[in-house]
């Protein structure tokens, strides 16, 4: 039974609307039908009944189309058996979903799903009714690219490729394309979603099921089967302009609140001149430019976006994004203040130019055993087109007021970070020797932390990242406490004294 919140209807109240006829049909496929279910946000999906069959032997009854004998034959033997029925087995694929993959990408699901038993039709799933912002039906992916302009087909080929990447890189059984849908937001973006989905249930043996990468392999010949077919190809994707080696590039940082003083800033902006050979901008968002040595352009943080937390908080890195914030124009490489400078800086805008570049996050070894490391950047050092990449910006405006998606913002500004990147342009991850970690890859396993000293920088790292704990200073002195309370010691470190070559002001001896 489905409760109140989701549904008004009892499952009697529906078989006898459906009965009756009255209820829309928005869907129609070779086996099931979706019907909105009047007054709420909710449409209920089903098999054909008795009487849509027989209508489809009747060449005038569209859109009840002939089935072949199999089918009919399927429908009626399954059509009140729980463990065939496709609708049973698109909600438990969904309820599987739900639990192992990452928010921002269960998002492009319906958010809610619902089996039920219905007396005369059997069993059906009620789910979350998905329309655009204006309250339009959604088209589908190949529609809405036939008759986009060229800006927009580029948009859209790009969020394509993405979305088939990130469906293959978790193994998600979802083998027709032809039922992903665009879905337009209030601010002219848009989310690709999927509206009709089945875990390949007709399958004779689902070895797919089993085989991750037979999953990953079936999914893109799908999808690469699909793009051929309606001629969505890369050649629409706009070339990025070339950029100059002289050309000046900016350096962006944050500071807000107490904890990190002013001399983080000015060592960092003390190692990216010592590192960085062509002319750079230096832009620190603060709100308080206190302290702050010459060379260092202080600017406002963004505005307030009224989220549902206090200002400023992490995610105000999205905000950066903004077209015409601090007038940045051009390649922009983000850089917590927290971070330690230690090789040269040019490389990062000379890799892949006009792209989207983030470090790929660090996860520990154990939670990669038996799963695939998740397509999530780490934030704390980041290249983007300032002045061209507002559609990250404008994703964020878009989707934060979204009750039903309200998870991604509980989870962290890094996922969702990864996805407006991913949806608004290609994503790519820098080499893994040029960003390191300082905990992950740096501190010795235990117990060799208690004996020896976190190691140097590996060949070619250029920066190290402090994520978490310890921090500069905490790993300088030794991290054997966190809060006036004992670190595990699997989790501590000797004192770091390296770590002065590296972090230290223009006038540091």
């Amino acid at each position: 039974m489905i409760d109140a919140f989701t549904c008004k209807f009892s499952p009697e109240q529906i078989d006898e609307l459906l009965a009756n006829g009255k209820l829309e049909r928005i869907g129609m496929g070779s086996r099931r039908a979706c019907y909105a279910l009047p007054g709420n946000h909710f449409c209920v999906k089903c098999y054909r009944s008795d009487e849509e069959i027989a209508l489809g032997k009747r060449p005038p009854h569209m859109p009840f189309k002939p089935l072949a004998a199999t089918v009919t034959r399927e429908i009626a033997k399954f059509r009140y058996d729980k463990a065939h029925n496709t609708n049973c087995q698109e909600f438990q694929y969904w309820t599987h979903l739900k639990k192992h993959l990452p928010v921002n990408l269960m998002a492009a699901f319906p958010s809610r799903v619902i089996s039920m038993m219905l007396p005369k039709r059997g069993w059906c799933i009620v789910e979350e009714l998905i329309k655009n912002a204006d309250g339009t039906p959604l088209k589908k992916f190949h529609e809405e690219w036939l008759g986009a302009s060229f800006r927009v087909k580029a948009k859209l080929l790009t969020a394509f490729i993405n979305f088939a990447e990130e469906l293959a890189h978790h193994a998600v059984r979802f083998y027709d394309p032809q039922n992903i849908m665009v879905q337009w937001c209030a601010n002219g973006q848009f989310r690709l979603r999927i509206t009709d989905f089945e875990p390949a249930s007709r399958t004779l043996f689902a070895f797919d099921r089993f085989s991750p990468p037979l999953a990953r392999l079936k999914l893109r010949r799908r999808f690469a089967r699909y793009a051929k077919q309606f001629g969505i190809c890369e050649k629409m994707l706009p070339k990025p302009p070339a950029q100059a080696h002289a050309e000046r590039v900016n350096i962006l940082c944050l500071k807000w609140g107490d904890y990190y003083k002013p001399e983080y800033v000015n060592r960092l902006y003390a190692g990216v001149k010592r590192n960085l050979k062509r002319p750079f901008r230096f832009v620190c968002a603060t709100d308080d430019a206190t302290g702050l040595v010459d060379g260092i352009e202080a600017v406002p943080l963004p505005e307030d976006p009224k989220m549902f937390r206090d200002w400023p908080n992490i995610f105000i890195k999205l905000c950066l994004f903004k077209d015409g914030f601090a007038n940045l124009e051009g390649p922009t490489l983000f850089l917590d203040i927290d971070v330690l400078i230690t090789g040269p800086l040019d490389k990062f805008f000379d890799y892949k130019p006009g792209e989207f570049c983030i470090i790929w996050n660090w996860e520990e070894f154990r939670k990669t055993i038996i799963r695939p490391r998740p397509l999530i950047g780490n934030s704390s050092c980041f290249r983007f087109d300032a002045g061209r990449s507002g559609d990250v910006y404008e994703t964020f405006m878009a989707e934060k007021d979204d009750l039903l998606q309200h998870e991604r913002f509980v989870l962290g500004s890094q996922k969702f970070q990864s996805y407006a990147m991913r949806k608004s342009g290609k994503l790519n991850w820098w080499p893994k020797n040029w960003v390191c970690s300082f905990k992950r890859q740096l501190v010795p396993l235990f117990p060799l932390n208690k004996i020896f000293q976190p190691w140097r920088p590996p060949k070619g790292a250029s920066i190290v990242a402090f994520h978490g704990q310890p921090d500069i200073p905490q790993a300088i002195a030794g991290y054997y406490m966190k809060y006036d309370k004992p670190v595990k010691p699997h989790l501590t470190c000797k004192p770091t004294k390296w770590i002065y070559d590296y972090w230290r002001g223009d006038c540091d001896v």
